[in-house]
């Protein structure tokens, strides 16, 4: 009972959990927020208020989408601590048995009403319940709303509409501007898209070049019609058949391949081969043994590793020796011979370059590219 009539601390409604007291500098109302909010709009007059840090201010917009007059604030919008504060609201059941003062009159004389301090007001009291049970009640300036004219209407006043020329011929379409050139275009004009997508390929019959998909297996020559084959074969076990392909052919350590020709890109041999080559690309040898049959390619290697005897003679545009050798060799370009190379044969080229350690074990002829022979690649050549 005493608590009610002095008053305490205990007198304004405890925020729940996770949320603030939001006080409206406009109107004074209170409200709750959640702790983390940093806008909101009063629920009594709908001015929009802005928290930072405990600290409320309220702007020109409201809920409704007018403005807030700011002329009864001054050129700063108000705050909390530049308004006045409400009056703390007492308990009904301290109020429903509060009796009468001593001089028999309801309110305390005006002589005697003193203005309530910020401290004393958060401190409570029976003084301060005296104070405000006699001053006047204080209602703060509700703020003028300035309605907003419609956007549509706004829009109309400011851009007045301009009347469609009277004319059966349709409006000129505008001018499309010009496109900046995308990735792709700048890869197919630098041929990267095309070694990225394409593959080269020409014909047995005409010996025309063209291009081809990567994952083609087969194509048709655009010049003659003739079918041509695109995949790779690879031989690990003896066989006898004729190959004729523009993919790459490999022969394994156990492969054995016995046959009149072979025609294709890149050729590899690893185990025992009799046959004539042709190919368009490399001719890379790594084994042991004799082989049977002429080679044709435009680079000749010999990896390290290597001890192989030619019975027939090599034609090639660039040459790579990095093991022992025992071939006649025809090359129309560079010819190498590396630390690890030996050769035992006539040897003719434009050029021979031997490094330290390399040997060379007979006739070595250096001639012009216009005296060398250039291999035969195609048929039609």
């Amino acid at each position: 009972m005493l608590r009610g009539l002095f008053g305490s601390k205990s007198d304004r409604p405890t925020p729940p959990k996770g949320q603030i007291e939001v006080v409206c500098p406009s109107c004074g109302a209170a409200q709750f927020e959640p702790r983390l909010v940093v806008s909101t709009f009063c629920k009594k007059c709908g001015v929009h208020l802005t928290v930072n840090r405990k600290q409320v201010t309220a702007s020109s917009a409201s809920r409704s989408g007018g403005i807030v007059d700011n002329s009864l604030w001054g050129d700063e919008p108000p705050t909390v601590s530049s308004l006045p504060k409400p009056a703390l609201p007492a308990k009904q059941k301290s109020a429903a048995v509060q009796p009468p003062l001593a001089n028999g009159h309801d309110t305390v004389p005006q002589d005697l009403v003193q203005p309530v301090t910020e401290q004393e007001a958060a401190e409570g009291g029976f003084g301060v319940f005296l104070k405000q049970q006699s001053a006047p009640p204080t209602v703060p300036p509700v703020p003028t709303l300035v309605p907003l004219a419609p956007v549509s209407m706004r829009v109309l006043e400011e851009e007045p509409v301009q009347k469609r020329p009277q004319s059966n011929s349709p409006p000129p379409t505008p001018a499309p501007e010009p496109m900046s050139a995308s990735t792709l275009q700048k890869m197919k004009d630098q041929g990267m898209y095309r070694n990225a997508y394409f593959k080269d390929a020409d014909c047995f019959d005409c010996g025309h070049k063209f291009k081809v998909s990567r994952s083609s297996r087969s194509a048709n020559c655009p010049t003659c019609g003739a079918c041509i084959s695109l995949e790779d074969v690879e031989i690990n076990m003896p066989s006898t058949q004729a190959i004729k392909t523009r993919g790459d052919v490999l022969i394994r350590k156990r492969g054995h391949l016995s046959t009149d020709s072979v025609r294709c890109k890149d050729f590899r041999c690893q185990g025992i081969l009799e046959a004539n080559v042709l190919a368009t690309g490399d001719a890379i040898f790594r084994t042991t043994g004799s082989i049977i049959g002429e080679v044709r390619c435009k680079r000749f290697v010999i990896e390290k590793g290597a001890d192989v005897t030619f019975l027939n003679e090599i034609h090639a545009e660039e040459v790579d020796i990095q093991a022992r050798v025992t071939a006649t060799i025809f090359s129309s370009g560079p010819f190498l011979i590396g630390t690890n190379g030996a050769v035992y044969g006539d040897v003719t080229a434009r050029s021979v370059s031997i490094e330290p350690g390399g040997e060379l074990n007979g006739a070595m002829n250096i001639v012009r590219t216009q005296m060398m022979p250039r291999p035969k690649l195609n048929e039609g050549e």
